[in-house]
């Protein structure tokens, strides 16, 4: 089901955010109908039976809007998100990435976080959209790397995103083995870190000791 709860008659942009029933995203839908920007409209894609990207892809498919933006059902965006995005995807730019603070932090690095991303929708439909081999991890990487082929794209400092609680998403080890043998010049110059002590860290990630670490947090309410 797509529910429109926020629309205009000729929108400069899609806001497409995917859910299920079971979570709460009536924060989300609150912030963007306190947008600085009027000329916009919102799509919450609400499918437990569609993964997260067969719902993205139905937000693109039905958005009325050139220029698609995506957020999460548990982020917050600024006034000026809407705003910010209207201008972003300036000449021949196919796709722009913005910041994240809070429970996920990103500062732009070539990843494409899908709680934060413009994109044009034509080319994005050319392109394929979201592949659902990726669905659950990864899946906004893989999109952006394979916009990289249509033109040009982009970090936009402008372009903020609060994402309170972290990120629901646990690491898929096959997943990621599949991004770097797809993207393997990609995967060693953005991911692979540079450093000894990045290395380290990366190690534990991978073997999801900072995962166990967030839950024992959680549990004892240590922030």
């Amino acid at each position: 089901m797509i529910r429109n709860p926020y629309a205009s008659d000729e929108p400069r942009v899609s806001v497409v955010i995917p859910t299920v029933p079971s979570n709460d995203h009536a924060g989300v839908v609150a912030a963007l109908r306190n947008q600085t920007a009027t000329e916009f409209e919102v799509l919450v894609v609400e499918d437990a039976s569609l993964d997260i990207c067969e719902a993205r892809n139905a937000g693109i498919e039905a958005a009325s809007a050139d220029v698609v933006a995506l957020t999460d059902d548990d982020c917050l965006p600024p006034p000026d998100w809407v705003a910010v995005i209207e201008n972003a995807l300036d000449g021949e730019t196919v796709c722009v990435e913005g910041s994240v603070s809070g429970g996920r932090t990103y500062d732009g690095t070539g990843l494409y976080v899908g709680c934060n991303l413009a994109f044009d929708r034509e080319v994005a439909l050319d392109a394929g959209g979201f592949r659902s081999e990726y669905a659950g991890w990864r899946d906004d990487t893989e999109f952006g790397w394979r916009m990289e082929s249509y033109g040009p794209c982009r970090y936009d400092p402008a372009m903020v995103m609060s994402h309170p609680d972290r990120p629901r998403a646990t690491i898929d080890s096959d997943t990621e083995a599949r991004l770097k043998r797809e993207y393997p010049t990609r995967y060693e110059e953005r991911i692979v870190p540079e450093t000894r002590l990045g290395r380290v860290n990366d190690w534990l990630w991978r073997r999801g000791f900072w995962n166990a670490v967030d839950r024992v947090r959680d549990a004892g309410g240590v922030r």
